[in-house]
């Protein structure tokens, strides 16, 4: 099986989370105010509350599928044994869940209330586990993966605009928002069978049982600063407050998703390049890696933190005011979630250091619940913003520090202090139009080309971009 590189499978994941956050950019505008603040703000609890079942459903089947089939997609043979192994074990996490599922929304009186939607959320879990996304990751496929999540986004986006058109049509909107995950796995389903065959006396296999609960568990720890946030906010305040910190939340979810497609596409050559022992080059794109992310988040951070009323105005609209602070708070926590993306994904699970995940995301959940326990019911949105971010900073250090005493890897972090003084410049540019600009789009408008020269001549004089062009050199 040929090897692409790093630098197209890069651009294939690149375009697919820009097409993913284009296209959210222009339905969340249009759902926000066809359906209102309180509407968006019960499907996002809705979905939230069935991403964190989901965890169960899947638990380290994404991290665990990826790496397992990336160490064997040479040989037919082994492949299509990992294959079957991993997703009847899938299966199996999925039913339970599904079980337990159903049994609360019948029991828990706020799931009740709302019943038809987790009704309708049952097919996100199980359709979510013949999604088989980690096999294809495994064996670098992203151009298949980008081509056809676009086009069934594409489709999606059409449904919207043709068929949500009123504020009663919340449960539509969520029914086309499941379908996505539906039309995906179908589609899925049909086309592994080009590069794999499911042995069904492998499908009971209990090989890797340990391991997936293992990083299970890391995964259901780490959503209780993601997902659980949406579902905890939901129980204590109204939906009115859930839609400001979904609404705050986009942007910094846009950002977060270029991370990924970056450190998912490293994650299977990292594995690789450890598996054939070629350490050098195993450092060496830890290092621009790591470089690169702060040359990247650290100026949008300061920026996205000086345009927050323009960005939610544009977002949103009128009637989401209360989103802006929410946004200032979470917007910071862009860095360490970029430096726990680097150590975590092209460091620690290629080595298999699984413990050490798992230890990092319990110290996050612990510092997450005990905000949300003392803050939240208080400062309601802007109290889930700071969990964000106190739990992110919080696995970041345990990261850092684990990797730093193990010698795992050397971390560059000369890196923030620089991208901090060059973030000055795209600042004071974006301050100007904040401030003397009154109208937000075109502040926005404005800012944001003006700030991005500026960033870019300077990167460009100082020699800030050159390393990064040396990523197609390592395949």
């Amino acid at each position: 099986m040929t090897q692409p590189s790093i630098k197209k499978n890069f651009a294939y994941k690149s375009v697919l989370t820009l097409s993913t956050y284009l296209i959210a950019f222009v339905t969340f505008p249009y759902v926000s105010r066809v359906l209102g603040v309180e509407r968006v703000g019960l499907v996002n609890f809705a979905d939230n509350t069935i991403g964190y079942f989901l965890l169960f459903a899947t638990m380290g089947v994404n991290i665990l599928g990826v790496r397992e089939i990336a160490a064997v997609k040479e040989d037919p043979e082994r492949r299509a044994r990992v294959f079957s192994n991993i997703l009847g074990l899938n299966l199996m996490f999925t039913a339970v869940t599904l079980a337990v599922f159903l049994a609360l929304v019948a029991a828990v009186p706020k799931l009740h209330q709302h019943s038809g939607l987790f009704y309708i959320g049952t097919a996100k879990i199980l359709f979510s586990a013949f999604l088989v996304e980690w096999f294809f990751t495994g064996i670098e496929q992203f151009r298949y993966i980008t081509l056809r999540s676009i086009a069934v986004k594409v489709l999606y986006v059409a449904s919207v605009f043709l068929f949500v058109r009123r504020a009663e049509d919340y449960r539509l909107y969520f029914i086309l928002t499941v379908g996505v995950v539906v039309v995906n796995a179908l589609v899925n389903t049909a086309y592994v069978r080009r590069y794999v065959r499911i042995r069904r006396s492998d499908l009971s296999g209990t090989n890797y049982v340990r391991r997936n609960l293992l990083l299970g568990v890391y995964s259901i720890m780490s959503a209780m600063y993601l997902t659980f946030n949406v579902m905890f906010l939901g129980f204590v305040a109204d939906d009115t407050q859930v839609g400001y910190y979904t609404t705050a939340f986009k942007l910094y979810t846009v950002i977060l998703g270029f991370f990924t497609a970056f450190t998912n596409v490293m994650l299977p050559r990292m594995s690789t390049l450890l598996a054939g022992g070629e350490q050098e080059r195993f450092h060496a794109l830890i290092d621009r890696s790591f470089r690169a992310m702060c040359l990247f988040s650290i100026p949008m951070i300061v920026c996205s933190i000086i345009l927050a009323p323009q960005i939610i105005h544009l977002l949103a609209g009128p009637g989401y005011e209360g989103a802006i602070l929410p946004m200032r708070l979470i917007m910071p926590a862009v860095l360490p979630v970029g430096i726990a993306q680097v150590l975590a994904i092209q460091v620690l699970m290629p080595m298999k250091r699984d413990r050490a995940l798992l230890t990092a995301s319990i110290l996050g959940a612990a510092v997450s619940l005990a905000i949300n326990i003392a803050l939240v019911p208080r400062m309601q949105s802007i109290g889930t913003a700071l969990v964000l971010l106190g739990a992110e900073t919080t696995v970041t250090i345990a990261y850092v520090t684990y990797s730093l005493r193990q010698g795992l890897t050397r971390l560059p972090f000369d890196a923030i202090g620089r991208n901090l003084l060059i973030a000055l410049a795209p600042a004071a540019v974006c301050l100007a139009c904040a401030r003397g600009i009154a109208h937000p789009l075109l502040a926005l408008g404005t800012a944001l080309p003006c700030s991005v020269l500026v960033w870019a001549a300077i990167c460009y004089r100082t020699g800030q971009l050159s390393g990064l062009l040396r990523f197609g050199k390592t395949k």
